[in-house]
């Protein structure tokens, strides 16, 4: 059974949240790059979202992006991690984001400004 993409973004955001309440708490390297990767399967997601809404505009499809908001209460965890973010960027997060990213993309052989110019371009759609 396929999972609407609403229900797939809604679950991104959870899973993503919490890891980042797991890496707040316990400040694990592990945490911080599984909270990266939730965070931009998140993206993926919503990107998906976006599109397929996109596929069919009209009164209808507004009406159910509304609806999928409300019942799978995207502003409330939206709201939890831009708290939680704030909260971590002011404890130097960004320099342990980008630190990670670095020393993750060196061992991969990529370039690590291409993925941090995704991450901060993902970033601003979510807080749309």
């Amino acid at each position: 059974m396929k999972t609407p993409s609403a229900h797939a973004y809604a679950r991104a955001l959870q899973i993503w949240g919490q890891w980042l309440r797991h890496w707040h708490l316990t400040r694990d390297p592990r945490a911080l790059r599984t909270t990266l990767a939730c965070k931009l399967m998140a993206a993926e997601k919503l990107a998906i979202w976006q599109a397929e809404l996109g596929l069919r505009r009209s009164v209808w499809a507004a009406r159910a992006e509304r609806a999928a908001r409300e019942e799978f209460s995207m502003h409330k965890v939206l709201r939890q991690i831009r708290r939680d973010e704030r909260v971590l960027r002011a404890t130097h997060f960004d320099v342990a984001l980008a630190e990670m990213v670095t020393e993750i993309m060196q061992s991969a052989g990529d370039e690590p400004t291409q993925v941090l110019t995704a991450e901060k371009e993902q970033s601003a759609l979510l807080t749309e």
